[in-house]
């Protein structure tokens, strides 16, 4: 996994992340005078799993390392943009993921100082040890929030194979979730150039999933799939809980398809 690219593939100018997009698309460069900017560094923010992602937050937050240079800041930054993308949480600190300081040493130093000074670790002079703080940070507990409807295991590898990236569902941003799903419906119903299979939905969805309403559906996720200037001002009409929702009834819908398409 590529932190950096993950980021600058997914990030865009509304969100609060995008507070980083300079330090971070600039990591890699300096600037001299005479010839003007260049690449000159050749930083790399490559991490195989979550628990090594997670350890390498942890790293940064021990008070040994508290004193964050570019590269640290944008490590910083990097892990907690994947772990938002990710539906993470800490559990001492629920907003951080979400809403991190612009100061990495706003929170490396002061509120992991705080959270201890409140629970009373705090040595005869009223300060904070580095041994309570090495501890607390060891042991912050990283939760991975299960609000999705999960996929059918047999559609996973189906949207792996039509995604542009050749990516895993789940490792999508929510807008990639919508384009995939709008091209998975296309996939999973689309009979020639024009045609689309009808299938009847009632034995399992009731009157919940019929034939218009995917279509209103469609029509509604279109946005996902284009990058015209139209496109990408109706993306913006949606808010992140509205976008979430469009997901998870679009999963509930490409599975009833798959249930319901003739073996």
């Amino acid at each position: 996994m590529d932190l950096r690219k993950y980021y600058l593939e997914r990030i865009t100018e509304e969100e609060y992340y995008y507070n980083f997009y300079e330090l971070i698309s600039n990591i890699n460069q300096t600037c001299d005078f005479l010839t003007g900017d260049y690449e000159r560094y050749n930083y790399h923010f490559i991490i195989d799993k979550d628990e090594d992602i997670i350890e390498k937050f942890k790293e940064l937050c021990r008070p040994d390392h508290e004193c964050h240079n570019s590269v640290d800041r944008c490590w910083f930054y990097l892990i907690l943009f994947y772990l938002k993308e990710n539906s993470y949480v800490i559990e001492e600190f629920p907003r951080l993921i979400e809403h991190p300081p612009l100061n990495t040493y706003d929170f490396v130093n002061v509120q992991i100082r705080e959270k201890l000074i409140s629970e009373g670790k705090v040595n005869s002079n009223g300060g904070v040890p580095y041994s309570e703080r090495r501890n607390f940070v060891k042991q912050l507990t990283f939760k991975q929030l299960n609000k999705n409807i999960e996929l059918k295991k047999e559609l996973e590898q189906k949207i792996i194979d039509i995604s542009n990236r050749n990516a895993p569902f789940q490792k999508m941003s929510t807008d990639e979730k919508l384009a995939a799903i709008a091209n998975a419906i296309e996939n999973l119903l689309k009979k020639n150039e024009k045609e689309y299979i009808v299938l009847d939905y009632s034995p399992i969805c009731f009157e919940y999933i019929n034939d218009e309403i995917i279509k209103k559906y469609r029509h509604k996720i279109q946005c996902f799939r284009h990058a015209s200037s139209t496109a990408m001002a109706e993306r913006k009409s949606f808010n992140e809980e509205q976008k979430k929702f469009l997901v998870d009834y679009g999963v509930i819908i490409i599975n009833s398809i798959a249930t319901m398409l003739p073996k």
